[in-house]
């Protein structure tokens, strides 16, 4: 008998709720604090709005790891309507305190109903790439062992490149160190950091530096391919790239570029307000699954 699935993810991965081809999902939003007033993702709280605030206000902003109690919500309202649930998780190296809640809500209903947490190494984009891999596997197979073992086969084969105009937000947002976020202020330079699924430390790690973005884009195309030649892969699953609207060029230009590379599903995806705290203007990212 095919078992009912419900899946639990976060609102930072890069995709709109209609950009999810499965019914049965749950989304968290993870709070944002803006000079010390906490804000959720709404039609008028956006990442456009919180860039708009950075450059205008120059505000300080904050995420919090998810709410346990809206967490548990969930679960609750769900555990007699579904055989299990998958929570895919944003990178237990970036949020912690995120996956420990994850883990801490598997105990509590450890007796009601199976809980699988997926940590997707990942922020953004990437998040989004692992759930609709996820979402691929269980549209084929409802045994809890393979979900488990093949979830992990698309968190492992899942790289995302992140286009960072100014690293003091993630500085700031506690992701990199103050080194790291002077070193592009300083020499004026565009740098290229990177989530790799196969890299079991789970931190951003430095691929490369241009001065224009353009020289950045032509470098992540040499990125993606030089990893695909690793692999070996000749074709990518899927590509989910997120821009904030604030560098249209420079973003084209990417997806123009990508659009050369073979690919299954080409996504342009939305970008969140979370990670807008950590990004800030006129940065962007792609995320691939091969």
């Amino acid at each position: 008998m095919d078992k009912k699935i419900l899946i639990i993810t976060g609102d930072n991965l890069g995709l709109s709720k209609e950009q999810i081809d499965y019914p049965d999902v749950e989304i968290l939003k993870y709070p944002v604090v803006v000079d010390g007033k906490e804000y959720r993702e709404s039609n008028e709280y956006t990442a456009q709005w919180l860039n708009e605030k950075f450059l205008k206000e120059k505000v300080v902003a904050k995420t919090a790891s998810i709410i346990k109690g809206e967490l548990v919500e969930i679960v609750e309202k769900n555990k007699d309507k579904y055989d299990l649930i998958i929570h895919v998780v944003m990178s237990s190296v970036m949020s912690a305190a995120t996956f420990a809640i994850a883990n801490s809500v598997k105990e509590m209903y450890k007796n009601t109903i199976p809980i699988i947490n997926i940590d997707s190494r990942q922020v953004m984009a990437g998040v989004g790439n692992v759930l609709l891999g996820v979402i691929d596997i269980i549209k084929k197979n409802n045994n809890m062992d393979d979900i488990v073992k093949l979830s992990q086969e698309v968190v492992q084969n899942t790289f995302s490149y992140f286009v960072m105009a100014d690293l003091n937000y993630l500085y700031r947002g506690g992701r990199i160190g103050k080194a790291k976020a002077l070193m592009g202020s300083v020499l004026h330079i565009i740098p290229i950091l990177g989530l790799m699924g196969d890299d079991k430390e789970g931190q951003f790690v430095p691929l490369g530096k241009k001065r224009t973005f353009k020289q950045v884009n032509s470098q992540i195309i040499k990125l993606i391919k030089a990893k695909m030649a690793e692999k070996p892969a000749t074709l990518i699953k899927r590509l989910n790239i997120v821009g904030f609207g604030d560098n249209k060029d420079a973003f084209s230009d990417l997806e123009e570029k990508l659009k050369t590379i073979p690919c299954n599903d080409f996504i342009i995806g939305k970008a969140d307000f979370a990670a807008a705290v950590h990004c800030g203007p006129k940065s962007y990212t792609v995320s691939m699954t091969i």
